[in-house]
């Protein structure tokens, strides 16, 4: 029997959900009573085919290797020839760059700033780096999980530079930047440094689904008096009640949270990738209202304005679109409903967001979110994605959807994207039988369990 300690070693932000990890999953044993559940889902490493020049990241992203050079090529194959055991600490923005702490468990520095900050290529702290063995695991990992949140799954792979990340995510500060680090830190489940002293929002909910699954209880439900009002506590161990000492520990110590995280199954609720797009989305919805809220806000550096808010939006609609249309294998029933939730969700969200925010002399598709994706011309906003779900497992959001019709036709919107999407509304109906009208609960969007 393996040393407790020994587990603690294999921790890593891989071991997450990134952006693609449900098109790499294959069939898994559903038995989640089973004691190899708790071992069984660690993120695989990099891998390279020699034969077709291409890298398979621990995201399941493909990288094409052509455009490196033959000493550039041999510092990646060196680079990954030993397993990956990092953990993302935090994060934190500088004058013009950003540093991310991984560790292994020794800890590393990635920086990378604009062309003016000195680190317009990206560093690392590691030996190899230093000795000029360029890129390191570190960046390519690092980089790997940032293009997985940013760019997400792609049929064609991506070009790998001699840096360590893609062509396609440009200057990797400036992606950092357009995204907002805030924004990037939730979606790799670490901290920015030098937030509030307060539990993070993101990591307290995250804890309550984790408890709330192992108890099989609804989140919302579970443990109202730890949650409602959550406080890190002055000691860990709170005598009589495990379930609150574990939560002081999820909340204190990221390697346990990370070793809970990793030891979840695929379609627990804090691993579900759709759920956890559908809170990105939220994320950028807020602060898009945080923006129209404080005029203060209007005149900084990269805001989070309506241009800002519609590109995540519409970021996280390419990407459920990808892992419906790239999968190498079918998604299982689940896995459809939760795409359907959070497409249904956000197109509500924006349907009900028909009104200016910000600056009144810019143009109105940067100050009214609706008329941005919707109202202003026929981009298939989320359409296309609902259109892609059997009628099966959409039918029971055909009142929401019939609701979110008769907003755009009070708003007004293409002739085309009302035509397509009273379209599907109609075929739903014609499908979809009152027997099995009921609502698919949270709960549902889980694989379901095998009857003893």
């Amino acid at each position: 029997m393996s040393l407790p300690t020994e587990r603690f070693k294999k921790l890593s932000l891989g071991s997450m959900p990134p952006t693609t990890r449900l098109q790499s999953r294959m069939a898994q044993v559903d038995d989640s009573s089973s004691e190899s559940d708790f071992e069984s889902d660690f993120e695989p490493d990099f891998d390279i085919d020699e034969d077709d020049g291409l890298m398979v990241s621990p995201s399941n992203l493909k990288y094409s290797l052509d455009l490196l050079d033959d000493e550039t090529r041999d510092n990646v194959t060196k680079a990954i020839e030993v397993p990956s055991q990092f953990v993302l600490r935090g994060c934190q923005a500088g004058d013009e760059r950003c540093f991310f702490l991984i560790t292994e468990p020794v800890e590393y520095t990635v920086r990378t700033g604009s062309e003016q900050s000195g680190y317009g290529t990206p560093s690392c702290t590691c030996e190899g780096s230093e000795r000029g063995e360029s890129p390191c695991r570190h960046i390519l990992w690092l980089f790997d999980k940032i293009t997985s949140q940013v760019l997400g799954a792609q049929e064609s792979p991506y070009a790998m530079t001699q840096h360590g990340y893609p062509t396609e995510l440009g200057n990797p500060y400036d992606a950092i930047s357009d995204f907002h680090l805030d924004m990037l830190a939730d979606s790799l489940h670490c901290d920015v440094v030098g937030q509030s002293a307060d539990p993070n929002p993101r990591r307290v909910r995250e804890t309550r689904e984790i408890l709330a699954s192992l108890n099989e209880v609804p989140a919302d439900e579970y443990r109202p008096d730890l949650f409602d009002n959550p406080r890190r506590g002055r000691h860990i161990i709170k005598r009589g009640d495990l379930e609150q000492t574990i939560f002081r520990m999820l909340l204190y110590n990221d390697d346990f949270f990370q070793f809970f995280m990793s030891s979840m199954r695929a379609d627990e609720l804090n691993r579900n990738h759709f759920r956890s797009l559908q809170h990105r989305a939220d994320a950028a919805l807020a602060g898009l209202q945080q923006y129209a809220d404080d005029p203060d806000l209007q005149t900084v550096a990269c805001p989070k304005d309506v241009d800002w808010c519609a590109k995540h939006l519409e970021g996280i609609a390419h990407q459920i679109y990808s892992i419906i249309h790239t999968t190498d294998r079918p998604l299982e029933s689940w896995e459809l409903r939760s795409a359907a939730r959070t497409s249904v969700h956000v197109l509500e969200q924006v349907a009900n967001y028909n009104r200016d925010v910000g600056p009144a002399g810019l143009p109105k598709e940067q100050r009214n979110l609706y008329h941005r994706l919707i109202g202003r011309q026929d981009l298939k906003f989320v359409v296309d994605i609902l259109s892609s779900i059997p009628p099966e497992i959409l039918g029971p959001w055909i009142d929401d959807l019939a609701a979110i019709e008769g907003k755009i036709l009070e708003h007004g919107g293409p002739p085309s994207y009302i035509t397509r999407l009273r379209s599907l509304v109609s075929h739903l109906r014609s499908r979809w039988s009152i027997a099995g009208s009921k609502r698919a609960g949270p709960a549902q969007d889980r694989r379901a369990k095998r009857v003893k």
